[in-house]
């Protein structure tokens, strides 16, 4: 997808802002204490070993696991500016995949067209984490 290791990094930080639904995806909580405040403290959640009645799903997990993706889960914990910024540039590059605007045609084509490639991109996204997740479950009952 054009992804880099810092861009699913930076990108999984946007659980520093929500919850998890039962109904929509099987699991219940927040990521965080304060679930409607946008900073890095999904970063710092994430390297305490117990975080009492956050959510730690097992695609969470393997940001820590990985040495690449754990290296960013600790600069983003201790510098939030680091994570506003890298977060800000692979929200514009994820949002922006796919998308070619088009040099004829009129308005409606460019913006049918980009909402489409949005649209791609989210499914693209769920079907990432999906099998990240069931990799990471596979790999765990393996060891």
């Amino acid at each position: 997808m054009g992804l880099s290791d810092k861009d699913i990094v930076a990108l999984s930080g946007a659980h520093t802002l929500g919850r998890a639904h039962p109904e929509r995806s099987g699991f219940d909580g927040a990521w965080t204490n304060e679930p409607l405040k946008f900073d890095n403290s999904y970063f710092v959640e994430l390297l305490e070993e117990e975080s009492e009645g956050l959510l730690k799903l097992p695609t969470d997990k393997a940001l820590l696991e990985d040495p690449e993706f754990r290296r960013y889960v600790e600069l983003y914990a201790k510098d939030e500016d680091a994570f506003f910024r890298d977060y800000a540039v692979s929200h514009k590059k994820l949002s922006e995949l796919g998308f070619t605007p088009s040099s004829v045609g009129s308005k409606a084509d460019t913006k049918s067209s980009f909402v489409l490639a949005h649209s791609a991109v989210g499914v693209a996204v769920a079907a990432t984490v999906v099998v990240l997740s069931y990799l990471y479950e596979v790999n765990r009952r393996v060891k």
